[in-house]
């Protein structure tokens, strides 16, 4: 008949012993029944010597330790001095207790990262090469003779006296859209007939800050005539099929 062999749990050491004992009868740290602990606790050597296990020096120097606290407490103990036998104990304990969590916290965690990698952030240096596409000239240029040839100054301003709140508001997105959806309909458009239908200097403003608005993102592109006096007329727009 086979012998039957028996396995029994492995401490890092006599403090995690005293706190597996204490989790398993479900007793207070501060509060330890030291007799209780103190059986069980030389049952667990006792186990270990039947099974021809070493047991490290700093159990048994925990059990003498025990034993201490044990005759302490069945001493009597003077008013002017009580100080509980088990407290140094009992302040071990709970350093080693908070110390065991971080530690398990701490081995979850290289679990869970020790898979991975940082990559140091690369520096990216500015191309000095690129050359934007557009001619800010171009657009200023074409801008202005824009004003000139339509006579802003003289279109209709807001009356000055009614509330602002009343005051027209053209929406940048309105206009972006419009524009988009012309060059769709169109195709390639002159610059000026993005403006034909504007009455106010909202509206012109509104519509230039959406072809730069368009500009910026590349959904469109621009290029000018041979002409060479930068006329709005002379200046070619088109959606960017790249």
């Amino acid at each position: 008949m086979t012998e039957l062999t028996y396995k029994i749990e492995v401490f890092e050491g006599p403090l995690d012993l005293l706190l597996s004992l204490i989790h398993k009868n479900k007793v207070d740290i501060c509060d330890i029944p030291i007799n209780e602990i103190f059986s069980q606790y030389m049952e667990y050597l006792d186990e270990m010597k039947r099974m021809d296990m070493d047991i490290a020096g700093e159990f048994i120097v925990m059990a003498s330790e025990l034993m201490l606290i044990k005759s302490k407490m069945l001493l009597p103990r003077p008013e002017e001095n009580g100080e509980d036998p088990r407290a140094a104990l009992a302040a071990a304990l709970m350093e080693y207790k908070c110390i065991k969590e971080i530690s398990e916290k701490l081995d979850e965690y290289q679990k869970q990262y020790e898979g991975r990698f940082v990559k140091e952030t690369d520096e990216i240096p500015p191309d000095v090469d690129y050359v934007c596409p557009h001619s800010v000239n171009l657009l200023k240029s074409a801008m202005l003779r824009m004003l000139e040839r339509r006579a802003v100054e003289n279109m209709q301003k807001p009356d000055n006296v009614r509330p602002i709140i009343k005051r027209k508001i053209v929406p940048v997105a309105s206009k972006i859209s419009g524009i988009i959806t012309s060059l769709e309909k169109n195709g390639k458009m002159h610059f000026d007939l993005f403006f034909t239908a504007v009455t106010s200097r909202s509206d012109l403003v509104a519509t230039f800050m959406a072809v730069l608005e368009l500009l910026k993102i590349n959904r469109i592109i621009i290029h000018e005539t041979e002409n060479t006096h930068l006329d709005p007329s002379d200046i070619i727009v088109e959606l960017n099929c790249a």
